[in-house]
């Protein structure tokens, strides 16, 4: 079994993405879901209940997903006793496992009566790492594999393991990032998580450094060209809207009173972020266009989304991309993810490789 963190109200595009996904992979099971609970469960096959051809040991590639913040692999279900018994039967149940694990993250899925739970258990955490330290569940190599208890209600946990590979950096996949002082909104929250998200720091202290050049699309109030100019970047900032005098201020940001779909650079750029509201579809085919024209070298992106069938939108624009990328001379790598800073959007990376 499999678990997949996800926001509350996504589930049904969870579960949809990931049996779409198993569907093409021939990998057999089925997702289980109640709306509102923000996880998704994969029941994987038994070999009576689907055809040999199917895989029974599925794990999908977390890097690949959109809607799931986290994925735990080798789950089990337990139900609780007693308080008092909750170390003990969790320790029993983590060796029952039968491997040793890097460290232990005390979670539950990010939905309210979960979160409360949450907060009432925290004092557990100390107890259980030394409960787990003892009976040699937890062991000291730092790069291996994870241990999650998933706290699903009073009653019951999931016992699961992560892949620091295959995986997301943080419990639930939740990153934990600061409000930068005099931000003009809360928007460059989704680009900071963004940019640790789709590329590895080391990579990106070259790709993002002091003296590159970035077209902020859609920039109003700012914040996102706030983002980047703390990093020493230059940055055009494209809207009819005012951009906050502290972003002005940093002397790294032109403000630019133009239509985001009609602007175009007067040279090529490092970077083209955008944070447009338009629909989807439309905004894939402008970062698909800014790309194929040579105008940027990489693009992070916003798709805003329907209220229903958004799996499927999400599908469409990945589509209205390729296609415009199909004959352009070498390759490109697409990613989309629901951020933990998204709320009805996704959030997307294509760069030119």
């Amino acid at each position: 079994m499999l678990l997949f963190h996800c926001r509350a109200g996504y589930e049904a595009d969870c579960a949809a993405e990931l049996t779409a996904l198993a569907a093409a992979e021939r990998a057999g099971g089925r997702a289980e879901y109640r709306p509102g609970q923000a996880h998704v469960l994969w029941v994987t096959a038994q070999a009576r209940d689907e055809p040999r051809a199917r895989r029974a040991d599925w794990v999908p590639d977390h890097a690949g997903l959109v809607f799931a913040r986290q994925m735990l692999s080798h789950c089990r279900t337990l139900e609780l006793p007693a308080r008092a018994q909750w170390i003990e039967t969790i320790v029993a149940a983590a060796k029952r496992l039968g491997r040793r694990f890097a460290l232990a993250w005390l979670e539950a899925p990010d939905a309210d009566g979960a979160r409360q739970l949450l907060a009432g258990i925290r004092p557990l955490a100390e107890p259980l790492q030394a409960a787990l330290r003892e009976a040699r569940v937890l062991g000291e190599d730092r790069l291996g594999m994870r241990l999650h208890v998933c706290f699903l209600d009073r009653d019951r946990l999931v016992l699961g393991a992560s892949d620091p590979r295959n995986s997301a950096p943080w419990p639930m996949g939740i990153p934990r990032l600061r409000f930068p002082a005099g931000a003009p909104s809360r928007s460059g929250l989704k680009l900071t998580e963004a940019l640790a998200t789709f590329i590895d720091e080391r990579e990106l202290l070259g790709r993002l450094r002091a003296g590159r050049v970035a077209i902020d699309l859609g920039a109003a109030p700012g914040g996102w060209s706030q983002v980047l100019a703390a990093r020493g970047i230059r940055v055009v900032a494209v809207d009819n809207g005012p951009i906050a005098q502290a972003v002005l201020d940093t002397q790294l940001v032109e403000h630019r009173r133009e239509d985001a779909f009609r602007f175009r650079p007067d040279r090529p750029v490092d970077w083209m972020v955008c944070d447009v509201v338009a629909a989807p579809a439309r905004i894939a085919a402008l970062v698909a266009q800014w790309i194929a024209r040579g105008w940027c070298r990489e693009t992070i992106f916003n798709l805003k989304l329907p209220n229903k069938d958004r799996w499927q939108e999400v599908v469409r624009c990945q589509r209205v991309i390729e296609t415009a990328l199909a004959g352009v001379e070498g390759r490109h790598a697409l990613r989309i993810k629901h951020l933990y800073h998204d709320r009805d959007e996704v959030t997307g990376h294509l760069r030119r490789l």
